[in-house]
């Protein structure tokens, strides 16, 4: 019977274990626990500045947005742009809200947005919402994030952890830990009934 040595064989294994969790970082995990790309390690195809995209669902405009700066990754089918300012419309082409928010991107294909950072969110009936992460879908015409959200609807203000709308911020769904004061509470009973 012949006798192995187990030293030899645990040094190899303990450096390769230490390479592959020292590879791996926190700064590809985004603000809601998604994977990201690390936009500032790959070089991009085309930068432009003082950008606009638009984005298509079913042959009508859903989304204008502009950027101060946009970087194309085509290999990646996204687009990554820093101070945006985005306006949304309905499928008659009217507008339904506008957003700011400091970066975010795009995947062509699916006409997915995700922006982070300051985002401000204003409906046209002057709802506002503010968080630090969102995302919005084209093709389901849905807004939606996991973060920490505030909500200011005629003199309300309501705080949650994450929430479900649509682009004008018509029918919001709050996820959970909701809280805040409401000014008209005969107004909700109304509403329910």
């Amino acid at each position: 019977m012949k006798t192995v040595n187990t030293t030899n064989l645990i040094y190899p294994l303990v450096l390769l274990i230490l390479v592959l969790v020292s590879g791996c970082s926190d700064e590809s995990i985004s603000q809601n626990g998604s994977a990201t790309l690390p936009v500032d390690t790959i070089t991009p195809d085309q930068v432009t500045s003082k950008a606009r995209i638009y984005l298509y669902s079913g042959g009508h405009k859903t989304t204008d947005l502009r950027a101060d700066e946009l970087r194309q990754f085509t290999g990646l089918d996204s687009t990554a742009g820093i101070r945006i300012e985005s306006e949304f419309f309905d499928s008659t082409g009217a507008r339904v809200s506008t957003l700011t928010a400091d970066e975010g991107y795009i995947r062509g294909k699916d006409n997915f947005l995700a922006v982070y950072g300051s985002v401000v969110v204003i409906g046209k009936d002057s709802v506002r919402v503010e968080t630090e992460y969102l995302e919005w879908d084209a093709a389901g015409e849905q807004v939606e994030t996991d973060s920490f959200v505030t909500v200011i609807r005629d003199g309300d203000t309501l705080t949650s952890y994450g929430m479900v709308t649509d682009a004008g911020l018509n029918d919001i769904t709050f996820k959970k830990q909701v809280s805040g004061a409401l000014t008209d509470t005969e107004k909700i009973k109304n509403e329910d009934e």
